[in-house]
Formats: structure tokens, sequence, C-alpha cells
């Protein structure tokens, strides 16, 4: 049965469609009292207006209403390069995201109003036991501060208490009903949807971020989410302008139990972990492979980065802390030699990703340990096919003895100056095989030889060359970098490099929620108009 909300909203998808897709076409809002906000404003510098990535909008409706609900696991893929909360890939909206918009507030709203534990958050007061339009009103400009992220302008709680009031005379409404159109509506609205900067500047500080602003950019990179009340309160107060403040936040927000998403999101985007759900591997040569085990390696590779991240321990000490416990992943570590599992590099999570089903990748292995750990570019040769294990001298078997087969690339002069360097960086984690699990030989029988030799260094396997990756990641500014694009929601460009570079000087690889500090106190990240910024 169609709710009187439901009939009075049918018209209004069409409207909301034009007004988001403005953005677009204009690069600004488009709608209602947006167009007179945004006047003179495409002259300033700052993060370009752009809608949240779909973990930040299941995250934020999660947060705001108390629902369940997923909407945007439908919504169309924004296909950004590097990560996904990236402001120049989110800048445009095509229609199908605004139709899922539409439809996702039609059922966000009724899905909020159908409990009363979930409608209770709503509603401060009972807007049927007064007449006056004091109770509208606390709901509206409470429910619209933290929706919009800030607080609602006069004009648009008037515009939004006239909703209401319109809703009960003329669309003869109840209370409750008129206040759940008014929710659905702000959840239509682009200060909702889309992340803006268009606001004043600091009262403290001309040119930086106002405290709106900087609450935002801090809840949605520590928790993928909306600013809470604590955050709220301090950018009410302006007082998150101060680098006192600022750090105090990192660490009450590090400590609660929604930093969850930052460990899943930035390290999952930044280490590739997030796409172990996809991996499969060949249950007939690995028989303790399942769905089970897989959703284990990755609860365990998040609880890694959680440690780290709130520990105590340095950057270097990515490549070398102890595992978190895991019941379900046990089985596959059952025989490993003492002290042979400590690390990043011997995550299962870590080790099956860079696998193939059948088969461990040494070359996948080594690149992705240069290419993301150490921000090294790693891109073949141009016109260059590069063939298979198996085919590689012209071989066509299974290749079981993968060092064996490496050593023909390395005949090739075209493949041996990347297998020079990648391969002994690979052939250290032949140890454990395609889902991670600790071995001594290969399928046909043949000892498995993990020695080599990195940066003139000779190692018997990944424990001796662990120290000299550490060596490169005390030197290196990859982290740093990572971060800082994670942050801000861009590419870094050659501008940034200066800044970039001090902070990775001021952190000098130390933990990573002092490099959060870092960065969140830097002048990119707190100022409106700092050099660098994606136009």
């Amino acid at each position: 049965m169609t709710s009187s909300v439901d009939r009075v909203t049918a018209g209004l998808a069409p409207a909301a469609a034009g007004c988001l897709l403005s953005l677009s076409c204009a690069g600004a809002l488009g709608c209602d009292e947006a167009e007179e906000r945004e006047q003179g404003a495409a002259a300033r510098v700052g993060m370009p207006v752009h809608h949240m990535t779909a973990a930040e909008y299941n995250s934020t409706v999660a947060h705001l209403l108390g629902t369940r609900l997923r909407p945007a696991d439908g919504f169309p893929a924004s296909g950004a390069k590097g990560f996904d909360a990236n402001a120049s890939a989110l800048s445009s909206l095509p229609q199908v995201l605004v139709q899922g918009y539409y439809d996702a507030a039609r059922a966000l709203a009724a899905d909020a109003f159908s409990s009363e534990a979930r409608r209770a958050q709503i509603l401060v007061c009972d807007p049927a036991q007064r007449a006056d339009a004091g109770c509208p009103r606390d709901i509206i400009e409470r429910f619209g501060l933290r929706a919009f992220r800030r607080p609602l302008e006069a004009a648009e709680v008037e515009r939004y208490l006239a909703q209401y009031n319109h809703a009960l005379t003329a669309l003869e409404m109840s209370p409750v009903e008129a206040i759940q159109l008014v929710v659905r509506t702000l959840l239509t609205s682009p200060h909702f949807l889309l992340r803006v900067e268009l606001g004043p500047d600091s009262a403290r500080s001309p040119g930086a971020l106002n405290g709106h602003e900087i609450a935002s950019r801090l809840s949605y990179l520590l928790w993928s989410s909306l600013p809470d009340d604590a955050l709220l309160d301090a950018a009410s107060r302006d007082a998150l302008a101060t680098e006192e403040e600022l750090l105090q936040q990192v660490d009450r927000m590090l400590a609660d139990p929604k930093s969850a998403a930052f460990f899943q999101n930035f390290f999952g985007q930044w280490l590739g972990t997030r796409t172990l759900p996809s991996h499969n591997a060949d249950t007939t040569l690995f028989p303790l492979w399942s769905q089970e085990l897989k959703g284990a390696m990755l609860e365990q590779a998040n609880a890694y980065f959680a440690e780290v991240t709130t520990g105590e321990r340095t950057w270097a000490e990515f490549l070398t802390a102890p595992h978190p416990e895991s019941p379900l992943v046990a089985p596959l570590t059952a025989d490993d030699p003492e002290g042979v599992r400590r690390g990043f590099l011997t995550l299962p999570a870590f080790l099956t990703l860079s696998s193939h089903a059948d088969r461990t990748s040494p070359t996948s292995r080594a690149k992705t340990i240069l290419a993301q750990l150490f921000c090294v570019p790693m891109a073949p040769p141009a016109n260059m096919v590069i063939p298979e294990l198996g085919a590689a001298g012209g071989g066509s078997g299974p290749a079981d003895n993968v060092r064996e087969q490496l050593e023909k690339h390395r005949a090739s002069p075209d493949c041996a100056s990347c297998h020079d360097l990648l391969d002994p960086i690979g052939l250290s984690l032949e140890n454990f095989d395609a889902i991670g699990a600790y071995r001594t030989e290969y399928p046909n029988g043949d000892a498995v030889d993990a020695t080599g030799v990195y940066a003139g260094a000779a190692f018997e396997d990944v424990s001796g060359l662990v120290p000299e990756l550490q060596k490169a990641a005390r030197a290196g500014t990859c982290p740093t970098e990572q971060l800082f694009a994670y942050a801000l929601r861009r590419s870094p460009t050659r501008e940034d490099r200066p800044e970039i570079a001090e902070i990775a000087a001021r952190w000098d690889s130390g933990t990573i929620a002092a490099l959060v500090k870092r960065v969140v106190t830097s002048e990119a990240f707190r100022r409106r108009d700092a050099k660098g910024r994606a136009q």
C-alpha cells in the first residue's frame, strides 16, 4: 500500500535529478539556496565539490538513521584510480546515480520511521504534543545539522519548516508523517549527498577551512562517515583551528570502534586486501581453502592494521609485528616453524592475494611489495608480451618449481632486468604456498629454495630479507604519500612534494597514528588556499 508520503513525493524525483545533475554541468550545486551561496565561489581554491563513495554513503546513513540498509551497494562504481575517495572521479553525477539517491532516500526515510527506536533518534520531541512550531523547528535544526554536517542557515530552516506546515495543512499528513517527508527531502539535498567546502573561513585563521569543514575532513578520513556530536561541538567553537584540539580528536577517533572503517578502507585499498573476497583458490590443490577461511584472513589483516596503527609500533615494525590470533586461520598456520610468521609479508591475506589460484607468483608478490609498500613504479616495457611461467622456455606443463621457471625468464635479455630486481624478493616467500600455508617442498617433490641476495646482502628466506626492507621503509616516503592522497582525496601533485617531504621528515617513520596527526595538522589538510590542490 502506498503511503501518503510516497504519494506526495512521487513527483519529486525529476526535480531532485535536475538539481543534482547540475553539479556536473555547472560545477556547482545549482538548486534552491545553493545558487546564492556559490556566487563567486568558483574562483576559490579548495577540494572540488563531489559525492560520497558507496562505503561512505552506507556508513553515513547508518550513523545518521540507525539503519541496516545498504543502498549504495547498488550504486554504480565511480571508476576512480587509486583510492575510491578521489574527488575528481566523484565530481560528476550520472543519471543512474541520481535516481539511486532518490530511491535510497525513499527507502531510508520509510525504514527510519518504521521502528520506534530509530524514529526516536530523529524525533527529539513529540511534534504532535505541541501546537507551536518549536518542536518541528528543533527536529529540523538537529537533524539538519547532522545530515548537512553544518548548522542549517535561517532561510533553510524556514524552508523546511514551511514544507512541514504545508504537509500538515494542504496534504493532511500527521505531524510524524510530515517530519518523515522533511527527512526524505533532506536526504536528497546536495548538502547531504555532496562534500561541499564553500563556507566562510575559520574565524581564528583567515584562509583556513572552518570548523565544520575540518570536522567532515576528519570524520570521513578516520570513520568514512559523518562527524559525531563531539566533533560538531568542537566545530561550533572553532576549536578545530588549533593543533592541540586536532591531535586530541585524532586520538579519540582512532580509539572509537568506527575507526575500523579507516583500517578497512585506507589499508584495504592501499595494500589491496579489500579485494580478497573476490579471490579464489583451487580447492583440489588447497583443500583448506573455503569462504570461511577467506573471511577470517581478511578479518585478521584488518585487525593487524588496527593493532599497528593504534599501538606504539613504528612503521618499520609493520614488517615484523606479531599477527592477531585467529581460530579459523590457525589450521593453516599449524605447521609453521617457530618465529616464521611475523609482519605484513607473511599474513595469509597478503600471500593469498599475491598468488594465482593454483600456484604462487613470486613476481606478483615482489611487485606488490615494491609498488604498494615502497611506491616504486612497476610497469612492464611497452609492446612486450610477457609469457606465463609454464610457457617460458617452451615448456607447457604446470610450473611446479617456480624458481626453475623464473630462471628461464631471466635467460631472456628483455626479461632479465625486471626479474633481477623482482625475483630475490618474491622467491624469499616461496616457503608459503598460494594460500599462505608453510611448506618445504613443491608439489613435484623439489625442495623449496628461498635464498637470495638483495642490496648486496645474502639471506636464507624472507626473515633475512626483512631487515634490508626495513632500511628502505625508514628512508622512504611511501606511507606519507599514500595517506596524504587518501586524506586530501586526490593524487599528490608536483607542488605537494615539499610538503610531503616535510611531513615525512617530521614523522620520521614513527607510528601510523603519528603520521595521521602530521597529515591532519598540515597546511594542505587545514587550509582552503593550500597549494597543489586538484582544480
